[in-house]
C-alpha cells in the first residue's frame, strides 16, 4: 500500500509542477532573461549550459499540449540552438586584429545595438567584444565595393613596411594611419571605425559656429567679387578665389589644434605628428593616384594631431580625368592644412618628410610595381573603374559619402553628379553590368595586360617611382617634391575645382 501511495503522490507533485510553469512561458522566460544576460556580456558558455536543460525537456514531451508546443516550435528552436552551439565553439577573430606575433582575439559577442549614420549610404555603426576585454567598432556598408580599399589597405601595409626598415624613416616614426577594411560580398563590407577623430570639415564648422562666422565665409566674398561664380573663366576663377582669401584668415584647423592642446609641449608634438603623417600621406596617395581628398575624408586624430584619410576607393588618377571638373592637384595642400605647420610653412618638416618618403619608395620601386600592376590588372576592381562610353567620354564618378558644399553641407546636387557614394563604390551603370554575368566577363575579359589603358596606368606609375612625372628628364627627389608642392598649391589649379572639394579651406 505505502509504495503505491508514494508512486501515487510523486505522480501529483510532478503534475503540478508541470502545470505551474507550461513550455510557453518557460521558454518566454528563459529567452528573457539569456538575452539580458547576453547583454550584460556574460559569458557565453553559462548560457548555453542553461539552455541543454531545457532542450532536455524539448525532446521529451509528455502531455498533449508540450507536443503541439514541440510540433509548432521545436524546429525553429532546434535550428536557434545548433545556431548558438556553432557560434559557441567557432573562433572566429576580431575583424583586421590578427597579428602572428600576439595571440588570436575572438569575437565574444556583438553588442546588440546598432547604430545607422544619416548619410548618404546609411552605414550602420556597431560593436564587437573581443576575447581580449576590447571593443572594437566597425561600419558596416552596403551598396558599396571595398576590394580596392582592402587592397589599398594592402598597399600600405607596404609603405610602413619599407619606411620601418629605412634609418632616417624609422627614426622619425614615419607611417600612414591604418585600419581594417574587410569586403564581404561585392557590395557590401566591414570598415574598422577610426575612433578619437574629427574630419576637416567637422572641425571647421565647429570653430567657425564658436566664432560666429559663416561656413560660406570665403565663398561669400568670392561672390561678392564677382556673383556668377559658376560661369566664370578660369582667369576671372583665379581673381575672384585670390581675393577671397587675402579677405579671411583661413586659420580655423590651426585654431583648433592650439585651442585643444594643455600645453605647448604637446601642441608641439601633435603639430609635428600631424605635419609628417600629412606628408607620408601625401606622397602615398600621389604615387597610387588617390583623389577626392575633399574634408569630409580627411579625418585629424584629437590625441596624436596625426592625419587619417578615408575613403579610397578613387585610385589611379581617375579624377583627373573627369569630364567634369577634373582635378589638377596631386594631393590636398590647401592654405587650411598648411597653417597649423606655422613659420616654416611646407618648407620646414613637411618637405622633409616628403623627401624621404620618396626617396624610400624610389628605392623600393620594384616591390610597390609588383603590388600595384597587381591593383591595375585585377580583373574584380580595376575595370569598373576605367570604362568609356562610344563617344569616348569616362564614365567613373566620385565615390564618397557625402558631397559637400562650401557650407559643409550635402551638395543638392551631388546626386547628378555622383552616382556612387563612399569608399570603393561603383557608378551605376558599373553596378548594372556586375548583376549581369555575361556583361561582367566580358568586360574581365578585356581588362588585360594588352590593354592600353592598363598600360598606361602603369607607365604613369612607373614615371613617377622614377622621377620622369614631369618630363623625360628624371628630377632628384628634392627636385620632385618641389614640382609637386608648388602643384598642389598653385592657386590656378585650386579655382577651378568642384566646390564639393571646398578648395577655400
Amino acid at each position: 500500500m505505502y509504495p503505491e501511495l508514494v508512486e501515487q503522490t510523486e505522480l501529483v507533485s510532478r503534475e503540478l509542477i508541470r502545470i505551474t510553469l507550461l513550455f510557453p512561458e518557460m521558454w518566454m522566460k528563459s529567452i528573457d532573461s539569456l538575452a539580458a544576460k547576453y547583454s550584460g556580456g556574460h559569458d557565453i558558455s553559462e548560457i548555453v549550459r542553461e539552455l541543454q536543460s531545457h532542450y532536455k525537456r524539448l525532446y521529451n514531451p509528455e502531455t498533449l499540449p508540450e507536443y503541439r508546443f514541440v510540433q509548432e516550435f521545436g524546429k525553429d528552436l532546434s535550428i536557434a540552438y545548433e545556431s548558438l552551439l556553432q557560434f559557441y565553439k567557432a573562433r572566429n577573430p576580431v575583424p583586421g586584429s590578427y597579428n602572428p606575433d600576439s595571440n588570436l582575439t575572438t569575437i565574444q559577442l556583438f553588442k546588440p545595438d546598432i547604430e545607422v549614420h544619416r548619410t548618404a549610404q546609411l552605414p550602420r555603426q556597431m560593436c564587437i567584444q573581443g576575447s581580449d576585454g576590447n571593443e572594437y567598432t566597425f561600419l558596416l556598408k552596403g551598396l558599396d565595393d571595398l576590394r580596392l580599399d582592402e587592397r589599398v589597405m594592402q598597399l600600405f601595409g607596404l609603405i610602413n613596411s619599407l619606411l620601418s626598415k629605412d634609418s632616417e624613416t624609422a627614426r622619425r616614426s614615419l607611417a600612414i594611419e591604418r585600419f581594417p577594411v574587410v569586403p564581404l560580398s561585392s557590395n557590401s563590407g566591414l570598415i574598422g571605425f577610426y575612433s578619437n577623430t574629427n574630419s576637416l570639415n567637422q572641425i571647421v564648422i565647429e570653430n567657425r559656429k564658436a566664432v560666429n562666422q559663416p561656413n560660406r565665409l570665403e565663398l561669400n566674398y568670392a561672390c561678392q567679387f564677382t556673383p556668377n561664380w559658376t560661369t566664370l573663366t578660369t582667369m576671372q576663377k583665379v581673381e575672384s578665389f585670390e581675393y577671397a582669401l587675402s579677405n579671411t584668415p583661413g586659420n580655423d584647423l590651426h585654431r583648433a589644434m592650439w585651442y585643444k592642446s594643455p600645453n605647448a609641449e604637446v601642441w608641439l608634438e601633435r603639430r609635428t605628428n600631424y605635419t609628417r603623417s600629412l606628408a607620408v600621406m601625401s606622397i602615398a596617395g600621389y604615387i597610387l593616384g588617390l583623389g577626392d581628398r575633399h574634408p569630409s575624408n580627411i579625418l585629424i586624430h584629437e590625441r596624436t594631431g596625426k592625419v587619417v584619410h578615408i575613403d579610397l576607393g578613387d585610385c589611379f588618377e581617375i579624377t583627373w580625368h573627369r569630364v567634369h571638373f577634373p582635378e589638377k592637384v596631386p594631393f590636398r595642400l590647401t592654405r587650411m592644412l598648411i597653417k597649423p605647420m606655422e613659420v616654416s610653412s611646407t618648407d620646414g618638416i613637411f618637405k622633409h618628410t616628403a623627401n624621404h618618403t620618396m626617396r624610400v619608395l624610389r628605392a623600393n620601386r620594384e616591390s610597390l610595381m609588383a603590388v600595384l600592376e597587381a591593383f591595375v590588372y585585377d580583373p574584380l576592381v580595376s575595370w569598373a573603374y576605367h570604362q568609356e562610353t562610344d563617344d569616348g567620354t569616362n564614365t567613373n564618378y566620385t565615390k564618397q559619402d557625402r558631397t559637400l558644399s562650401q557650407d559643409g553641407q550635402p551638395d543638392k546636387h551631388s546626386s547628378k553628379r555622383h552616382s556612387s557614394s563612399s569608399t570603393g563604390g561603383l557608378g551605376s551603370s558599373t553596378k548594372q553590368s556586375i548583376s549581369n554575368n555575361d556583361c561582367y566577363f566580358a568586360d574581365t575579359k578585356a581588362w588585360n595586360t594588352g590593354n592600353p589603358k592598363a598600360r598606361a596606368i602603369v607607365k604613369r606609375i612607373h614615371d613617377k617611382l622614377v622621377g620622369t612625372d614631369f618630363s623625360n628628364k628624371q628630377l632628384v627627389v628634392s627636385e620632385q617634391i618641389e614640382k609637386l608642392i608648388q602643384q598642389a598649391t598653385a592657386t590656378e589649379n585650386l579655382a577651378v575645382l568642384y566646390s564639393g572639394w571646398v578648395p577655400f579651406w
